[in-house]
């Protein structure tokens, strides 16, 4: 396996089951599942509260060694004001993500679409405060971060600090036909912002928001391959989250990206690189 973890944002999916997790899966058991056949996860679930000891543990158990979490930071501390009062959100945060141990992949916080670079002296301060010895990226999502020099300002600020930049992907969606109403309900909620490709750390988050149409995403995924296999040739640890507006779909784009990523770079990044016949015909 190389160091290129693919995954979706979510694992308790119900309708994967009798598709593409086995037919008789409990709801208990859908991590477990979930974990046999991709090597990543985004916890969406963090941003609503912070899971207690018990219940990392119990993830933990439930998936192999080499399967990676990406917990988001709590909303109680991304869309609360300014991030700089929340130091003891912060703390207990920070505290339950160290039980994840060598499992924690990447922790990221999503800062909400009115949060822009006037706000940069909050952030930094924040970022100061945050734990280096865990792994932090930021995504923006306010288009004033994407100009030039708000841009060279952040990575530099997340460089000095050691900390990563969630690079979002969500050209499909906006690029594709939205006459499909998940795709239309997408565009509302997803950023619809220019694509940096730019790191700052040693490791990098990548949240590809794809169209439910798999023709507009396959020459997308192809170019993310290419890149993806330069960046672990220099090094690098990547977290690659697949978003469809038809969650069915997350699973296929993965399987997508690790059939590119086998016939080009000739590596498997899942233990079951070809789309599974069941998925195939969604």
């Amino acid at each position: 396996m190389s160091n290129i973890y693919v995954g979706c944002a979510i694992w308790g999916y119900r309708p994967w089951i009798g598709t593409w997790l086995p037919a008789k899966t409990s709801s208990s058991e859908l991590l477990q599942a979930y974990s046999q056949r991709l090597t990543m996860v985004e916890i969406n679930a963090t941003f609503y509260a912070i899971p207690d000891a018990q219940t990392i543990s119990r993830w933990l158990s439930e998936t192999p060694a080499t399967f990676r979490f990406c917990p988001k930071v709590p909303r109680s501390i991304s869309h609360s004001g300014a991030l700089q009062h929340t130091q003891a959100e912060t703390k207990l945060f920070c505290e339950r993500m160290r039980l994840f141990e060598d499992r924690l992949g990447g922790i990221f916080l999503q800062l909400p679409p009115h949060y822009g670079p006037e706000r940069s002296a909050d952030l930094a301060q924040w970022l100061e405060q945050w734990p280096r010895d865990l792994p932090l990226a930021v995504e923006v999502r306010h288009g004033g971060w994407y100009q030039a020099q708000a841009t060279e300002q952040l990575d530099a600020r997340l460089r000095s600090c050691g900390h990563s930049r969630v690079i979002i992907d969500s050209r499909a969606i906006y690029t594709g036909s939205a006459a499909d109403p998940a795709v239309q309900s997408a565009r509302r909620k997803k950023p619809h912002v220019p694509l940096l490709r730019r790191t700052t750390a040693r490791w990098a988050l990548i949240r590809f928001m794809g169209h439910p149409d798999l023709a507009i995403d396959q020459p997308l995924l192809e170019e993310w391959a290419d890149w993806l296999i330069v960046q672990q040739a220099a090094g690098m640890t990547l977290y690659v989250a697949m978003h469809c507006p038809l969650e069915e779909q997350s699973p296929v784009m993965c399987y997508r990206l690790a059939e590119v990523l086998e016939r080009r770079g000739g590596f498997a990044v899942l233990p079951t690189v070809h789309v599974p016949e069941q998925l195939s015909l969604l």
